[in-house]
């Protein structure tokens, strides 16, 4: 529903994009939720509105859900508290924590809290400038992403006010290597 609302809403063509999720499901050791694979097959990698960057499955790039997880990992402690991500921390297999899927050109970070329950329920958790505390939204990504782009009471998140003509910009495949 999210979705189709936001191919609307954008003026989208669904792209039916192939994105194969097994190997970054196997690094993360889990599923990932259902609806942000649609989403990532349906518009592929690239920004709405110019603002939101989502990730998917774009091997060694930087627009690689994967690569972007393994690096924060790598800078994450190994043991006690992430002062970077506090109270949360980075995901590690097994463990509950944040694994990103997306950034705004305004500093904003967006991650699923994963915490070994069902992925579509995953909270969303964010920060960003204007609100570098963390926030929680319990709602699917792509409701999210539309909220952002097109709700003007969605605050402090929306972007609706500034860019009143949400659309997609797709990324060309060679800006996928880093």
């Amino acid at each position: 529903m999210w979705i189709d609302r936001l191919v609307e809403v954008t003026h989208g063509e669904p792209r039916h994009a192939d994105m194969p999720w097994g190997e970054t499901e196997e690094r993360l050791g889990l599923t990932l939720p259902e609806d942000y694979k649609r989403l990532a097959a349906t518009f592929g990698t690239g920004l709405f509105s110019e603002f939101l960057q989502i990730l998917s499955v774009a091997p060694g790039g930087a627009f690689d859900l994967s690569t972007t997880w393994q690096s924060l990992d790598a800078d994450a402690p190994a043991e006690g508290e992430d002062p970077l991500y506090a109270p949360y921390r980075i995901y590690r297999p097994g463990q509950v924590g944040l694994i990103p899927w997306g950034f705004s050109q305004a500093e904003g970070e967006y991650y699923w809290l994963a915490d070994g329950g069902e992925p579509d329920k995953w909270p969303i958790v964010t920060r960003g400038r204007g609100y570098r505390e963390w926030r929680q939204v319990d709602m699917s990504t792509s409701e999210f992403i539309y909220r952002v782009v097109a709700d003007p009471q969605f605050e402090p998140f929306s972007i609706a006010a500034l860019v009143p003509e949400p659309f997609f910009t797709p990324v060309p495949e060679s800006t996928f290597r880093a």
